[in-house]
């Protein structure tokens, strides 16, 4: 658990994130905090606030995922899961919500307080249609002490 370690203590701690790609569409921050642990799972709720250009007709969108993050593995490689809700508000007044997925590899080196993540992320429509799209991702973050 949490205590049982340091390097437990470390690679959970909460962060700041840039994502290039993934449920934040083009580019997004993120902000993650744990809320549950054992020796070698970390689960986690994640928020950011993205831009991104839609088309001519809708402008651009204000993009607010959230996801919740199962991180498993014991050492600095875990393998990252995670779904959620994004919701999307243009500047031409329409809105979307999409429901992003995350299946990825995320590296957290003991000791450091940076982080890598690499994930397939697409992202399902499912309101009026369903839609699935393909989408990626690379997540470099900061662990905050």
């Amino acid at each position: 658990m949490f205590v049982l370690s340091t390097s437990i203590r470390a690679q959970t701690d909460k962060s700041l994130g840039f994502d290039l790609g993934g449920v934040g569409g083009v580019a997004s921050f993120n902000y993650s905090s744990p809320f549950k642990r054992t020796d070698q799972s970390t689960f986690l709720i994640r928020a950011g606030f993205s831009l991104a250009p839609i088309d001519p007709n809708n402008g651009t969108a204000f993009v607010f995922p959230v996801l919740f993050h199962y991180n498993r593995g014991a050492n600095k490689h875990k393998l990252d899961l995670g779904i959620g809700q994004a919701l999307s508000v243009t500047t031409r007044g329409s809105f979307f919500i999409r429901m992003p997925l995350n299946i990825g590899y995320l590296l957290e080196p003991e000791g450091k307080r940076f982080y890598f993540r690499a994930a397939y992320t697409p992202l399902v429509s499912y309101l009026l249609d369903f839609q699935y799209e393909h989408w990626g991702g690379l997540s470099f973050g900061l662990k905050l002490k």
